[in-house]
């Protein structure tokens, strides 16, 4: 579900036609804010986690951009 809003939002990082973006951010109704990351080894396979308070800056971006989008 994250995932997909942070597609449909178009939260996700520059990428090449025909390939997948490395990067795709959500925020959840808590306001929690998401990074879904490839893997190296599986570049279709994504891993996802909660953007820690030591990353502030990234924190206020992602939020700044998912309120406007």
């Amino acid at each position: 579900m994250l995932l997909q809003r942070g597609i449909e939002k178009g939260m996700v990082s520059a990428y090449q036609p025909g390939s997948l973006p490395k990067y795709i951010w959500s925020v959840d109704e808590q306001g929690e804010v998401y990074e879904a990351k490839t893997r190296p080894e599986r570049e279709s396979d994504y891993h996802g986690y909660r953007i820690g308070d030591d990353e502030t800056l990234m924190r206020k971006y992602v939020m700044s951009e998912w309120k406007v989008r």
